[in-house]
């Protein structure tokens, strides 16, 4: 019997869709659940913020539920993919990812998310840093996965620049009213490298039976 590597990614598609619903529910909910919600101006981590209507409950039932979904599609993937040596690091470094919303929900920030702010903010400004150039930095070692088509490793590298300067731009203080807007396009090209892991899943085997 031969097993084939586009039916092997076929079968990650339905744990990359279910993590894709999620993430854009999470938006909906937002807007529906956190009065005066703006997804223009706010980030996402905001409906988790401390003091804020159904702060808590929707870290709970929100960040952590997608962190969970995020950790057993890398996990489950893991096995069929061609990663190895550099792109095998950048692999682990796409749990950062979800890292940051379980981050997100156990150490919420405050409200507004200011640079400086209580012990949690800071922690939650210290983990967002670290999962986002962490995140950017592993898209770029999953680029020199081994047997690569080089469309695939320049997608890679243009996503993980989208995510870093996404970062960048979000953060700056001129483009405050507008940040909650550019992180959504950030986490946007980092639902795509999520879904750029089928083109790293190993080439066709045959098995005798």
């Amino acid at each position: 019997m031969q097993t084939t590597s586009s039916q092997t990614s076929h079968g990650f598609i339905p744990q990359l869709i279910i993590l894709t619903v999620f993430w854009l529910g999470l938006q909906l909910v937002a807007s529906w659940v956190k009065p005066g919600f703006n997804h223009i101006t706010q980030y996402i981590s905001e409906i988790n913020a401390t003091g804020t209507p159904n702060a808590g409950v929707l870290g709970w039932v929100g960040f952590i539920p997608l962190a969970m979904v995020a950790f057993s599609a890398l996990v489950s993937m893991r096995s069929k993919l061609r990663v190895q040596g550099i792109s095998h690091i950048g692999w682990l470094l796409l749990f950062l990812w979800p890292f940051g919303y379980l981050a997100s929900a156990l150490a919420p920030c405050d409200t507004g998310c200011p640079a400086d702010g209580s012990s949690s903010q800071a922690i939650h400004n210290v983990v967002a840093i670290i999962s986002y150039f962490g995140f950017a930095l592993g898209a770029v070692c999953l680029a020199f996965t081994p047997k690569t088509h080089w469309a695939v490793r320049i997608a890679f590298i243009l996503l993980a620049a989208i995510t870093v300067l996404g970062f960048l731009l979000m953060t700056s203080y001129p483009l405050m009213e507008i940040r909650g807007a550019i992180q959504r396009y950030a986490e946007a090209a980092q639902l795509a490298v999520f879904w750029l892991l089928l083109f790293l899943v190993e080439k066709p085997t045959k098995d005798v039976s």
